[in-house]
């Protein structure tokens, strides 16, 4: 089991996030074998699914998504950690969009082994 406390390593996740850094964060802080849910849905089982996902995302993308951590928070001694997430984006028609969502991760001997993600639509901040 990691010796760094889970506080420590949830600060460096978002640290690495929020610089653009989420394909090396995966790399870093996922579990081989970590199995990951949108919205209760199952979407991803292994680190190699999940790096797969977010570079496909971010190939879509025309430039990197903007993620700012709203509040994060640890239990050590449950294992489970998670961060409020404020996401901006640009949207298939270019328009600017935000996504809020909040990352609940389990984690064990240093690594994030389940993550879940709960979220409502993506809201559009074009409109006027």
């Amino acid at each position: 089991m990691s010796a760094t406390p889970i506080r420590d390593r949830l600060v460096e996740l978002v640290r690495a996030c929020e610089t653009g850094h989420t394909l090396d964060a995966i790399e870093r802080f996922y579990a081989e074998d970590v199995v990951v849910f949108e919205n209760y849905e199952r979407a991803r089982a292994g680190r190699a699914a999940c790096v797969e996902y977010e570079r496909a995302a971010l190939a879509e993308q025309p430039r990197p998504p903007k993620l700012v951590a709203r509040a994060m928070a640890a239990d050590e001694a449950r294992g489970v950690s998670f961060v409020e997430w404020v996401i901006r984006f640009e949207g298939r028609d270019g328009r600017p969009m935000r996504l809020e969502e909040v990352a609940v991760q389990r984690w064990s001997g240093g690594a994030i082994v389940e993550e879940r993600f709960y979220y409502e639509g993506a809201i559009d901040e074009g409109e006027s």
